[in-house]
């Protein structure tokens, strides 16, 4: 049964990485998928196309591939960023709990009850706009989860075999695979999401210029993740704090013991870039 308000559920879907084994019931995603193709495209062409995949073999052997490359991939990571470096050695650490989340979320990626396989038809040649016509699906996806009691997380790591994929499930030339989402019931939980303050992220008029009613709603808590903000007094690029910078727990890890104090919104002389 659907319990979650809309403004509820955009504020509280996190990405889940931890599942129980329990199936997720073909009415449940009936519903889920449905939400996702109630979304908007270019045109209304409806390109996007939908894999599920379960417990067949195909979706068997799917989810070995996207496994296997989503391992390479978080070690790669884990080592390049330093999640084991800094705070990464302290046991409670916001990135130490980020590491832990995603070991276990690739190590038992074939175990996942549910792998969606989003897909763009593509009927002109690639355009920077067209993720528009799939993304927003996806986002209607992991809503209808969310919704019904249920959660997932976008990921890429099907890039990374493309070609295999496509030659085990038939996907045609000129198909786009957008990305994996993981699907299934939560061993975790859902809560509200951390962000950078309203303020760092909403200009008004022009870049760079808060407007003063991005104010964040009280009791609101926040993330230091994303890229580095700019010194004091400089239009340059403060130095990366890299891997030492605490990336904020997993998504779907259980709080920080004691809660961070919001640090206020600063007004930045640069975006470094989007926050993905």
């Amino acid at each position: 049964m659907d319990t979650v308000g809309l403004l509820e559920g955009l504020t509280t879907t996190r990405a889940i990485r931890r599942y129980t084994d329990e199936p997720v019931p073909r009415e449940v995603l009936r519903t889920i998928l449905f939400a996702a193709t109630r979304a908007p495209s270019g045109s209304n062409r409806q390109p996007f196309r939908f894999v599920v995949l379960t417990d067949g073999p195909k979706a068997q052997a799917a989810k070995a591939l996207i496994g296997q490359a989503a391992r390479r991939a978080w070690g790669g990571k884990r080592q390049a960023d330093g999640y084991d470096r800094g705070s990464g050695g302290v046991a409670d650490s916001p990135k130490a709990r980020t590491a832990r989340a995603l070991q276990q979320f690739v190590d038992g990626f074939e175990r996942i009850p549910v792998l969606i396989l989003p897909c763009l038809v593509r009927y002109r040649e690639p355009t920077p706009s067209e993720g528009a016509s799939v993304y927003p699906a996806c986002q209607n996806l992991l809503l209808a989860a969310r919704a019904l009691g249920y959660g997932g997380a976008f990921t890429g790591w099907n890039f990374a075999v493309d070609a295999e994929l496509r030659a085990l499930l038939g996907v045609p030339d000129g198909t786009f695979i957008a990305g994996t989402i993981t699907l299934g019931r939560p061993a975790g939980r859902h809560g509200p999401v951390r962000r950078r303050p309203l303020a760092e992220l909403v200009y008004e008029e022009e870049w760079g210029c808060p407007a003063d009613w991005a104010v964040d709603p009280a009791g609101t808590r926040f993330t230091t993740a994303g890229p580095p903000r700019p010194a004091a007094g400089s239009l340059g690029s403060a130095a990366d704090p890299g891997p030492a910078a605490d990336p904020g727990p997993a998504a779907d890890a259980d709080p920080p013991r004691q809660p961070r104090q919001p640090r206020p919104a600063t007004v930045t002389g640069r975006d470094e870039g989007p926050q993905r």
